[in-house]
């Protein structure tokens, strides 16, 4: 059972993941009713989810006594931003991604991205809505989906055709809304972006418990990880300075001083346990 309030008040408020009614939109429609699909194109799907979900979070904001506010560009972190009664902000940021299958029809392992390392991480002003100190959490909610093979690629006449003859360009939709750091990985989300990847898996399931590394290393170690993260545009020079994984982290905390010796102890035993576990 989920004792984080903000996470179980957004599950108790959005649709149920059977209730495809909720979730599956078909295209956009013009004033002559004619229906025009959306296609598979991932950032419109994205911004999909965000326009699904945003009345039922006015309604969490009203439920925890909060106001609800959006983002004002599509570039500036987070999606959403949630302002308590102390003026402190809760971020919520929508993430999407689709399933991949093998050869024999299984579920590839899938994850998201989590944001940029390299802006308000590092500057507290840098593409967000406020300063970073503003905020008191972080949360990601997360929407997996599988594309449709079927989906309709022509433009509908409601007054002429039956709105049951579009098909969604998506189906199966899950989700899991949990703090960021939780879901965070080690690697980033693609090899020539600076953003943050999320760990990896096959079950929506592990996103929902918030699996990731840094749910056992803690929100501090996230913070000093991602923000002393090699930059893609780094020199080779500069990255061997640096780290790519824990275990060059750890070696890096060490040589430069940057974690204190109690941090060191966190990371030696949870690189221990995890060392144990692939020995097994």
């Amino acid at each position: 059972m989920c004792d984080d309030i903000f996470i179980k008040t957004i599950i108790e408020k959005l649709p149920k993941i059977d209730d495809k009614n909720a979730w599956d939109l078909l295209g956009f429609v013009n004033e002559k009713k004619e229906v025009f699909p959306f296609g598979n194109d991932s950032k419109i799907i994205g911004r999909l989810f965000e326009v699904i979900v945003y009345p039922y979070l006015l309604e969490v904001a009203e439920e925890l006594g909060y106001k609800l506010f959006e983002s004002k560009k599509q570039t500036v972190y987070p999606d959403f931003y949630f302002l308590k009664p102390d003026k402190k902000r809760i971020a919520l940021d929508i993430k999407t991604t689709y399933r991949q299958f093998d050869k024999q029809g299984q579920i590839k392992e899938f994850n998201f991205t989590a944001g940029s390392f390299t802006s308000y991480l590092r500057n507290g002003t840098k593409n967000i809505d406020g300063n970073y100190s503003d905020y008191d959490k972080h949360y990601i909610l997360g929407f997996l989906y599988s594309r449709n093979e079927g989906e309709s690629i022509r433009k509908v006449n409601l007054e002429s055709e039956d709105i049951s003859s579009i098909v969604p360009a998506y189906k199966d939709v899950e989700y899991f809304v949990q703090e960021k750091y939780k879901v965070a990985g080690t690697s980033k989300g693609s090899g020539n972006t600076d953003n943050i990847g999320t760990f990896k898996s096959k079950i929506i399931k592990d996103f929902q418990d918030g699996n990731g590394p840094f749910s056992k290393l803690g929100n501090d170690l996230f913070h000093i990880y991602w923000e002393n993260f090699p930059k893609y545009k780094d020199s080779q020079e500069v990255k061997d300075k640096l780290f790519n994984n824990l275990e060059t982290f750890t070696e890096w905390g060490k040589e430069t001083k940057q974690l204190s010796t109690e941090q060191l102890t966190r990371l030696e035993k949870y690189l221990s346990v995890e060392t144990n576990k692939e020995c097994e």
